[in-house]
Formats: C-alpha cells, structure tokens, sequence
C-alpha cells in the first residue's frame, strides 16, 4: 500500500526547502548570521556557488513536488524506517513552522513591542533563537527523505 502526501505536507516540505535555500527573515539578519557563524566572509564571492546550486535544486525540487502528484508518495514500512518517517516528519512540520515564524518575526515583534529599543535588541534575540532551532526543518527533510528511500528498497525487495 503507498503512503500518499498530504497537501499540509507537500507545503511544510516546500516551506523547510525554501527556508534552507532563501535565507529570509529575521533569523539570517546581520548580526544574528554573524551570531550563528554565517557572517559574510572575505571570500564570500567564492562560496556564492555552493548557496546558488541549492536555490536551483531547491526550487526545482518545489516545482516538482506542487506540480507532479505523488512526488512525495512512499510505500508502508515498518521497525527503523517507520520511526524515521515519523520523527521526519514531525521534524519537517516544526521546521515549517520555524521557517514562517522567522519570515514574520519583524511584523509581530513591532506590534507586540511598540516602541522598540534603539539598538534592535529584541529583532536580535529573536532571530538567534530561530536560527538555533532552524535546522530542525532540514534535518527533518533528510530523514524524512531517508525514510522513502528505505521503503523504496523494501519494496524493490519484495
């Protein structure tokens, strides 16, 4: 029997790659990537192709899962791969989450906090907390992945 992806899926699996591929929001702002150790470097030019390659394979892995039915379809497994999809997918929804959370940061920290201090520290603190619980989504992504992968292989098994 094969396990067919829901729409809320197909979206938070759309979410967490564009999360990964377009660092947007408050979570990849100056001082907070520079917190978390992806400040710009002096050979920023040079490592622009390993970021560029992801925004392709990532949008076109976007356009195949919202256009092609089934892209994210699997067969029913059992034991690890069962576990792995199960984590993996709660990991891609809190990742989902976290990804829309980061994107509307500014908006809902300048209406819960009207009159906002003149260096930005509450954008700051903000952002380093999504940027710490970020990766989440990506590594909910592998083993989700991982997880159709193993049913696959079972099935090409039996």
């Amino acid at each position: 029997m094969t396990l067919r992806a829901s729409w809320p899926l197909k979206l938070a699996y759309c979410f967490v790659i564009l999360a990964a591929a377009v660092p947007v929001g408050v979570a990849s702002s100056g001082w907070v990537a520079a917190t978390l150790g992806r400040g710009a470097s002096p050979v920023a030019g040079l490592t622009m192709l390993g970021p560029l390659i992801l925004l392709v394979v990532g949008l076109y892995r976007i356009w195949t899962v919202l256009r092609l039915p089934g892209t994210l379809n699997a067969f029913q497994t059992s034991g690890a791969a069962k576990i792995l999809r199960i984590v993996g997918l709660l990991s891609l929804y809190i990742g989902a989450l976290v990804a829309i959370a980061s994107w509307l940061a500014r908006p809902v920290i300048r209406m819960l906090v009207p009159t906002s201090t003149e260096s930005g520290v509450e954008y700051y603190i903000v952002g380093v907390y999504l940027g710490l619980v970020s990766g989440i989504g990506v590594l909910g992504l592998i083993l989700f992945e991982l997880s159709r992968l193993l049913s696959f292989e079972a099935e090409a098994r039996r």
